[in-house]
């Protein structure tokens, strides 16, 4: 996200009231905070399409101006200045916030997203809710069992897995998963190969479009011709294949159709081991996109 600065009103008064409700990183300078919880403005952390917030972030304000963002899993930390704008409005680590609430025990930060000057309502609408060490050792309940999806959330993945199961063949109905389909080779004619993205790659993109677009390269020996061919299908909750959706133009459509169907019938069906994607411990339908080569010689 590009980070950038909110202009705000001039005026001794203004400022006087902006300043005010400015919050200060200084009393809480110092305290470890664990992210606990992350959603959405809806209060869920899924939304309809399977892309998920998960909280990890484990942080340190060690100064008015600064904090100490911990890499997920690691001793390792990143330090990054705190750059305020107007109101509760800051940026650091190349993102733009709102401080909803500031507290030793608590926090919780609304990460914005900005158009040019402009704050992009409908886009900011994640909040991140965190507790402090010392407020986490106090309670019964474990960080890692916070962190786990609520009730709410079993619930709306329960009724997206369930569309998702009546409309097999539908790619607009289906449900992306961290735990995507898996294929596997059990043939020596068919190799099968996950797309994994470099770090250039991924720079402008979101973290979750390797589990949202899942891609698989397939490569078949001993084809009835040589062909390649990209397209994407849908796996359901059986790990059967349908066909979903490819680009031609509309006078090939039919023709392109029945060889592609036979593609997915013939070879990856009988060629693959299919694994459907699960959520939540939930087998259901969900995209994969295919690009396929075809040999002729062995």
């Amino acid at each position: 996200m590009i980070c950038c600065y909110l202009v705000g009103c001039a005026g001794g008064a203004q400022s006087e009231r902006e300043n005010r409700r400015k919050p200060s990183f200084t009393p809480i300078a110092g305290i470890d905070y664990y992210e606990v919880r992350r959603s959405f403005d809806s209060g869920l952390a899924y939304d309809s399409i399977g892309f998920v917030q998960e909280p990890e972030w484990h942080v340190k304000f060690t100064r008015e101006d600064a904090i100490q963002i911990y890499v997920p899993g690691s001793d390792s930390s990143f330090n990054f200045e705190i750059t305020h704008d107007h109101d509760s409005f800051f940026h650091f680590a190349r993102e733009s916030w709102k401080v909803i609430d500031l507290h030793r025990d608590s926090m919780m930060l609304q990460r914005l997203s900005l158009d040019g000057l402009k704050v992009n309502k409908i886009r900011s609408n994640v909040y991140m809710r965190f507790y402090s060490k010392q407020y986490l050792q106090q309670l019964s309940t474990s960080l890692a069992d916070l962190r786990k999806p609520r009730k709410q959330d079993s619930l709306f993945v329960q009724q997206m897995i369930e569309r998702a199961n009546c409309n097999p063949t539908n790619v607009d109905s289906s449900f992306s998963s961290k735990q995507t389909v898996k294929l596997a080779s059990k043939s020596p004619n068919i190799e099968v190969k996950r797309r994994q993205y470099d770090s250039l790659e991924l720079i402008n993109q979101s973290a979750a479009y390797a589990y949202l677009y899942p891609e698989y390269d397939i490569v078949i020996d001993k084809a009835y011709k040589d062909f390649y061919h990209t397209f994407s299908v849908l796996v359901d909750q059986e790990g059967k294949m349908h066909l979903g959706k490819f680009f031609v133009m509309p006078e090939f459509e039919e023709s392109r159709r029945r060889v592609l169907t036979g593609i997915v019938e013939v070879y990856l069906q009988n060629l693959l081991e299919i694994t459907p994607a699960t959520t939540l411990g939930l087998p259901h339908s969900s995209v994969l996109y295919l690009r396929v080569r075809g040999k002729m010689g062995g």
